[in-house]
């Protein structure tokens, strides 16, 4: 277990510059691997994404499949950084612990609480907004659960993608890499820091409607909480494993809330 002093530990300059170069690199490199595998996988299953990916035109399976191809080129993305680079020790992984799977579940719920807290905030400062500006704010929304309110089913089929791709496709990018990176240059809690902004901001094309700040803010808070346990277990498993559980929870929970007349409070 990690997350031991120091807790701030500013490298030289050049080391800064290199880390946060390097670690914004990485996560564009993994958008841009993720948009040519998914216009890739578009292309092998028949399915015309030239107006981008609708799951109003596009059958549950094959969207959840090419969403799974897509994160296929984040790992590989986060994969050729660490073969070039020849820093495999950048990224904390070891063989599993029983622990592990309670510490993957603390996660889960560390992001329940962060999530709740994160929305008290954003709905304070959306009163403020329109107090102050008159403003309204909207809360954003994730494109695949707007999506999946048309379809229902489509959430069953993202469970899996969650599980088997999504969670370790973004951990190994946002936790392994960009985290490493900037943990090297800053130190444990700047970079865990830095690393959750950056994971906030890469929702950024995620969002479908709404107010953007709402939902980077919101993913931000997740990223803080996967980071924390990141840092703590020294295993990248963890992490992906209660970003998966996290993520199938919400597909699992819309499912129900889209199939049944309940109706979500607020």
């Amino acid at each position: 277990m990690a997350l031991s002093p120091p807790y701030v530990s500013v490298a030289d300059g050049r080391t800064i510059t290199e880390s946060v170069v390097r670690a914004l690199a990485v996560v564009v490199g993994a958008f841009l691997f993720a948009g040519v595998f998914s216009s890739l996988g578009a292309a092998l299953l028949g399915v015309d994404v030239q107006n981008g990916l609708d799951a109003s035109s596009t059958p549950p399976a094959l969207y959840a499949a090419i969403n799974a191809i897509s994160f296929v080129g984040f790992i590989l993305a986060a994969v050729a950084y660490l073969q070039v680079r020849d820093d495999s020790s950048l990224v904390y992984l070891r063989r599993p612990r029983p622990s592990d799977l309670g510490w993957a579940l603390v996660g889960v719920v560390g992001i329940l609480l962060g999530s709740l807290v994160m929305g008290v905030v954003v709905q304070a400062l959306s009163a403020l907004a329109a107090a102050l500006f008159g403003v309204t704010v909207e809360s954003g929304q994730n494109s695949i659960i707007t999506q999946g309110r048309e379809n229902p089913v489509l959430f069953l089929y993202m469970v899996p993608v969650a599980l088997l791709f999504v969670g370790p496709a973004e951990e190994l990018v946002f936790r392994g890499v960009a985290q490493g990176l900037l943990r090297r240059a800053f130190g444990v809690v700047p970079g865990l820091v830095f690393a959750s902004l950056l994971f906030g901001f890469g929702h950024y094309l995620a969002i479908s409607s709404g107010s953007a700040w709402t939902y980077i803010l919101t993913a931000s808070a997740l990223g803080l909480v996967l980071g924390a346990v990141y840092e703590y277990t020294e295993n990248i498993a963890v992490p992906a494993l209660a970003h998966g559980l996290w993520n199938a929870g919400l597909f699992v929970l819309n499912y129900y809330i889209a199939t049944t007349s309940v109706t979500m409070p607020g």
